[in-house]
């Protein structure tokens, strides 16, 4: 195999679509079958990416957080119709709002063309169904993405900082809508990696690195920037027909320099994170031999868990996919216009990182860019890799 497909889609992005760089990674039964990385680590200073680049990872934190408390929801610690003011008592009574819901901002949220979002809701009494951990797993508690309103502006002010004390203060936010009822993209996962923290007795970042990182061989994935910033490229944002903007090499979702989020808060690089997800395409077992999840666990993650106006909301995000326990799952290849097979599933990054999984065939692709607002066609992406694999 000589990967003509995925490395002529690869090209394009670069020299078509004017990505500075991409970096793609294929597993498979846990050996690398493919790699390649082009382009430059800056637009205006030039210097050729070497692929061991770190990226802000940023949404794709979201599948390490779920697999977290995957691993914890295996040693009986929560069940998932558990209400989370069980340990999060300040969630036992929730205001919430009967405005309309814009599903249009999971959208711009996802793909990097905003960080969060702007809400000004009232709220008109108070909701009626608690929030339960399979909530936030599946995206379903009426969270909002709000980083910076009225109730995280007030945390900050009285000196909250670390995890648990912002989750905490989150409990202050107006829902959206009954919880179980409709789908928005939100800090749900922000929320999850508070209670990994509760219930393991561990930071997240600690968690993490005892629990997936260590036994998987990842040395180069954690909360905050690297020691060497060279390592880095240059992160940009792209909206619409505007030109590439150069941005800060600082991630606006860990809201303070103690806090670690468990929706967007990691760096990593391809290498590391291609690891994480060829444990994950092989039942659970990584290439050390170090079982991270049983197999049974990695089918709950990826199958469908929404239904009614909540699949339909995603529906928005992802045509031809549901949504599992933080994860896109493929149902239907008609809509979706993909040749992967029912069952792949995964997620992506705001600045253009996308994650692959095939639990059927056991491989894994990770892929990524820099650019915030500009995501890979990820359809075409998967449709190269197939062709190429004669699958």
């Amino acid at each position: 195999m000589n990967f003509e497909n995925l490395k002529k889609c690869m090209d394009e992005h670069v020299s078509h679509e004017h990505r500075p760089s991409v970096d793609v990674l294929v597993y498979r039964n846990h050996e690398p079958i493919y790699r390649y990385f082009t382009g430059v680590m800056d637009i205006e200073k030039g210097g050729e990416i070497k692929g061991d680049e770190q990226y802000f990872i940023y949404s794709m934190t979201k599948m390490i957080t779920c697999c977290c408390a995957l691993q914890l929801l295996e040693q009986g610690k929560y069940n998932l119709d558990d209400p989370i003011s069980k340990w999060l008592p300040e969630f036992s009574k929730m205001k919430i709002t009967a405005e309309a819901l814009n599903t249009e901002n999971a959208v711009k949220i996802a793909s990097g063309q905003t960080a969060g979002e702007s809400v000004d809701v009232q709220d008109d009494g108070y909701a009626k169904t608690p929030i339960t951990v399979k909530h936030l797993f599946t995206m379903t508690a009426g969270l909002d993405y709000a980083l910076y309103d009225d109730v995280m502006k007030k945390a900050a002010a009285d000196g909250k900082k670390t995890t648990q004390e912002l989750v905490r203060a989150m409990a202050g936010k107006t829902l959206g809508f009954e919880p179980g009822s409709r789908f928005r993209y939100s800090l749900c996962h922000d929320v999850l990696g508070a209670l990994v923290e509760i219930w393991s007795g561990d930071s997240l970042g600690e968690y993490m690195r005892k629990n997936i990182f260590e036994p998987l061989g990842m040395k180069n994935t954690y909360f905050g920037l690297p020691q060497d910033i060279s390592k880095m490229p240059s992160l940009y944002c792209k909206y619409e027909n505007q030109p590439f903007r150069k941005q800060d090499l600082t991630c606006v979702y860990n809201l303070s320099d103690q806090y670690e989020s468990g929706g967007a808060g990691l760096t990593s690089n391809t290498e590391d994170y291609a690891l994480f997800l060829d444990m994950v395409a092989c039942g659970g077992v990584g290439k050390t031999g170090n079982r991270i999840l049983k197999e049974e666990t990695v089918k709950l993650w990826g199958s469908n868990h929404v239904s009614g106006q909540a699949a339909d909301d995603f529906d928005v995000m992802r045509r031809g996919y549901g949504y599992g326990l933080g994860v896109r799952v493929h149902t239907d290849p008609t809509r979706s216009n993909t040749i992967s097979p029912v069952g792949e599933f995964g997620w992506d990054g705001a600045a253009g990182a996308f994650a692959m999984v095939d639990p059927v065939n056991n491989i894994s692709l990770t892929y990524f860019q820099n650019v915030l607002g500009f995501a890979p066609d990820q359809c075409a992406i998967r449709n190269a890799l197939y062709k190429d694999l004669g699958l």
